[in-house]
């Protein structure tokens, strides 16, 4: 049985600074080879590129960024939250493990990661 909120928020939640699910990632080897055929068969159209990720759009729902990890750590989603300093902060003073705050250099976005008490890795960014 669903619970209905008749101001739209969940009780307990609208503290968080997790506001919603931001982006989606696909990790593949050539992210500037392989965004022709996302764009093609599925019709998405690029967001824009930068020199190791292609940004798409999906018709509904957040965009999907691919991208190459180089062999490090990735989350398969982030999070957005208005002031990812703040949200780190946030987690901080909930005892999560918590990643440094990263500026992207070609872009206005803000990132960090953290991990669930299973030790996923989850991010947050702001923009």
């Amino acid at each position: 049985m669903a619970v209905s909120v008749p101001d739209g928020t969940v009780p307990g939640m609208s503290d968080s600074p997790l506001r919603r699910v931001d982006t989606v990632f696909v990790k593949v080897d050539d992210p500037h080879a392989v965004a022709g055929w996302y764009q093609e068969t599925l019709g998405w159209p690029e967001l824009f590129r930068t020199s190791h990720i292609v940004v798409l759009q999906a018709p509904e729902g957040p965009p999907v960024t691919l991208l190459n990890p180089a062999g490090g750590e990735w989350s398969g989603f982030n999070f957005h939250a208005p002031d990812a300093a703040a949200a780190r902060q946030w987690l901080i003073e909930r005892g999560a493990e918590v990643g440094e705050l990263n500026q992207a250099p070609d872009q206005p976005v803000t990132w960090f990661w953290f991990r669930d008490p299973l030790g996923n890795r989850l991010e947050v960014c702001s923009y």
